[in-house]
């Protein structure tokens, strides 16, 4: 009897733990961003590079090999189970965080190609619109 109540608390206390323990650290992390600006300005030799948001995002970018191929990781998986019709759902759940990051990156350092990201973004969106039935279902 014991053991039961003890699961029963376990179960239901660790998943609020992490999603209490996840908000509060994405709210700092997101405020210090926002109200500090957490990364700094870049120095003024950068700035003064032709092209200035997007050389400074694609040196950034460049910067980590690793980081590079994670993303590319991310995008090539998104795109694997979105061909496949049994996980496209799936492959949309993965996909939109990218691509809406893609299409800020875009917007936000003059990158050049916002229309082929905003439409990229709306399509998952839509994907993602067209199975909220399967998705509803999932977190009811």
């Amino acid at each position: 009897m014991k053991n039961g109540i003890l699961w029963r608390v376990l179960k239901q206390s660790i998943p609020t733990t992490f999603r209490l323990f996840l908000a509060s650290t994405f709210l700092i992390y997101g405020l210090a961003k926002i109200v500090m600006g957490q990364f700094g300005t870049p120095p003024p030799e950068f700035t003064s590079i032709k092209g200035e948001g997007f050389v400074l995002a694609w040196t950034f970018f460049g910067h980590s090999r690793l980081y590079e191929v994670i993303i590319g990781l991310g995008e090539v998986i998104a795109a694997i189970l979105l061909l496949i019709p049994k996980t496209a759902t799936l492959g949309a759940i993965v996909f939109f965080p990218i691509a809406i990051n893609v299409m800020l990156v875009n917007y936000c350092f003059d990158i050049g190609v916002q229309d082929l990201s905003t439409v990229l973004t709306f399509m998952c969106l839509a994907l993602l619109w067209l199975d909220r039935e399967k998705l509803f279902a999932i977190v009811r």
